[in-house]
């Protein structure tokens, strides 16, 4: 998703500026800022992800149970990350559009898609965590006879990959809601300033 987008602000800018060398060059170093953020925000996104779930499986070392070679810890981590980044990835590409339509030189259109990406990127990061809290909490209720943290230290992998599968299909979900929000940001924002 990263190196696309950035040769995708490459290009419209190019394009934009009637293949202008500054123009080209405007677009490549707000192409490498975006890069840069994004990795930031994924290694944020990673540590976050691990966090939820370690507050969720309170009393349960992840890298310990990892080292262990235990795979339903391993697969409810790895569910979780996925799950984490899907939700950041639209905020992260929000701004990307953002990005592009300043370069393009639409002004009033871009700073309004730039803030509304921005606005769903925190909102993104925030809604992140919750869904992921509210999967195990839905989870209990779900599983009254199960107690999963104990499955979980005995390396129960059906309740891993189970677990890793709602938390990457939730995540889509959730993923497509975050991005209304920035959509309905941007148009106001464009309206306020256009």
């Amino acid at each position: 998703m990263f190196t696309p987008a950035l040769a995708l602000i490459a290009q419209d800018a190019a394009v934009a500026s009637k293949d202008t060398l500054g123009g080209a060059f405007v677009a490549l170093a707000l192409g490498a800022l975006q890069l840069i953020v994004s990795l930031s925000i994924f290694t944020f996104s990673i540590n976050q992800g691990l966090s939820v779930v370690s507050r969720m499986i309170d009393g349960i070392d992840i890298w310990g149970e990892i080292k262990r070679k235990n795979m339903a810890v391993a697969l409810l981590a790895a569910g979780a990350v996925v799950a984490y980044t899907n939700v950041v990835a639209g905020g992260v590409e929000s701004m990307t559009d953002g990005l592009t339509t300043l370069v393009k030189g639409q002004l009033s259109d871009g700073i309004g898609a730039l803030v509304g990406g921005v606005v769903n990127l925190f909102v993104a990061i925030m809604v992140a965590g919750i869904a992921v809290t509210w999967t195990f909490k839905a989870m209990d209720k779900f599983t009254k006879d199960i107690d999963e943290k104990a499955e979980f230290r005995a390396g129960n992998v059906a309740i891993g990959i189970l677990y890793a599968g709602i938390l990457v299909g939730a995540s889509e979900l959730i993923a497509s809601g975050v991005s209304g929000v920035s959509s309905g940001i941007t148009g106001l924002v464009s309206a306020l300033i256009g």
